[in-house]
């Protein structure tokens, strides 16, 4: 998949994003005990990773479906630059269309979301996701939303 604002992640992008993330989806990432340098795995382990970019070009995030052991399931995940906050009607259009896609794959996407990440939770709201209760994983015990979104 390749457009003006989204095209394939590569570990490069990868690497980009872990370098400017937000610091609340680095405080996301590090919540459940992962590294941000694990972030070039998980574009490799997706079924499908992008990365999304404004209108100046910046990336302002990546994203990507990592499939499960459940028949039509996977597990979303997404994490986002500063630069999503200066064009986020842009970000947001983008995000929905990749995700359209994506869903006549699966039957179900899920993920966990700190509960800290405001702009995380706004996020998945306006892409579909309900949050169905909040959950505290180890190794820190922090609030996570567990999310999920039932496809076509």
């Amino acid at each position: 998949m390749s457009s003006q604002h989204i095209r394939k992640a590569t570990i490069e992008t990868a690497l980009e994003v872990a370098q400017n993330i937000r610091e609340e989806d680095k405080q996301e990432v590090e919540g459940l005990g992962h590294s941000l340098a694990a972030l070039p795995f998980s574009v490799i382990l997706s079924d499908v990773a992008v990365a999304f970019y404004d209108t100046q070009d910046r990336i302002c995030g990546i994203a990507g479906i990592c499939p499960t052991d459940k028949q039509g399931e996977g597990q979303v995940w997404m994490l986002c630059t500063n630069y999503v906050l200066d064009s986020p009607q842009t970000f947001v259009r983008q995000a929905k269309k990749w995700l359209r896609q994506q869903e006549k794959n699966y039957s179900l996407l899920w993920n966990l979301a700190d509960a800290r990440n405001t702009h995380h939770h706004k996020l998945c709201r306006l892409l579909g996701f309900k949050a169905l209760r909040v959950v505290q994983p180890p190794p820190f015990y922090l609030p996570y939303l567990e999310i999920v979104k039932l496809c076509a």
